[in-house]
């Protein structure tokens, strides 16, 4: 009895001290949006447990809705290309040991076909995501080297309806984003959403303050114009320097076109 009870606390200590590869990894179902805090990244995969899902992140634009089921822990890894040359056969042909040579009389050669797969280096970027929450809804903005590489920015449905804008305080201090609605105060990595207070297709004035020891100082001043078809993204980080000065990207975001539909045709008078 003793003998078997060492046994079962034997097993549950060695399920405890699996690496997490080897236990079941929590998974997370999630709809993303990627966006390049650096430069476009190309011939970039998306694992999906065992399989890649090919990407390609601009610096000025949201990439379209990716769906994403897998693991919790989200990666991005470099991909390479392969090309293949297809050949049918329509007759049987000698084979040649040349390796430029045409193709025998009766087979057609393809264009090459390029596939991606995955270089086999470590990711350059990953990231966690929370589990057992249900469905995500997120913006990743990813800057390769810096840290894990992947930011996460919650982008509930609703929670950033056309016509309004969202600022993402990314430095380290705190910031006034002044409005004619009236003033956003965000804290450090924090975010606010508004709209301007202006009117459609008109121009308002933007300005963003740092705040030191009760004092405000003019990082930024602008003239915007504003649309009640797009929302827009402000990410506001730190500039090269110890003066407090900040960079400012922009990044609008408007909703899918509807899918055209097709023409119905009027028949000819007297034609049923």
């Amino acid at each position: 009895m003793k003998f078997k009870t060492c046994l079962l606390a034997l097993a549950a200590l060695a399920s405890a001290i699996l690496p997490l590869s080897a236990q079941e990894a929590p998974r997370v179902d999630a709809r993303l949006k990627f966006l390049s805090m650096t430069r476009p990244l190309m011939d970039i995969g998306l694992m999906h447990d065992k399989k890649a899902e090919g990407l390609v992140i601009a610096t000025d634009m949201l990439t379209d809705e990716v769906v994403y089921q897998g693991p919790n822990r989200l990666e991005l890894l470099e991909m390479k290309s392969t090309s293949t040359l297809s050949v049918i056969d329509t007759a049987k042909a000698e084979e040649s040991d040349q390796k430029k040579a045409k193709p025998p009389q009766g087979v057609r050669a393809k264009d090459s076909t390029k596939k991606y797969v995955p270089a086999g280096k470590p990711p350059f970027a990953w990231i966690d995501l929370p589990s057992n929450q249900g469905r995500l809804h997120l913006i990743l903005l990813v800057t390769p080297g810096l840290g894990n590489g992947i930011i996460a920015l919650a982008d509930t449905p609703g929670s950033g309806p056309l016509g309004s804008n969202r600022y993402l305080n990314l430095c380290s201090y705190p910031i006034i984003v002044r409005l004619p609605s009236g003033d956003l105060n965000i804290g450090p990595k924090g975010s606010k959403t508004a709209r301007p207070g202006s009117n459609n297709n008109e121009y308002y004035d933007l300005q963003i303050l740092t705040t030191s020891e009760e004092k405000e100082k003019l990082a930024y001043s602008g003239r915007v114009f504003h649309m009640n078809s797009v929302r827009k993204l402000y990410l506001v980080s730190e500039a090269p320097g110890e003066s407090k000065r900040i960079s400012l990207k922009v990044v609008e975001d408007r909703d899918a076109p509807a899918k055209a539909q097709p023409r119905t045709a009027t028949p000819p008078k007297g034609v049923k």
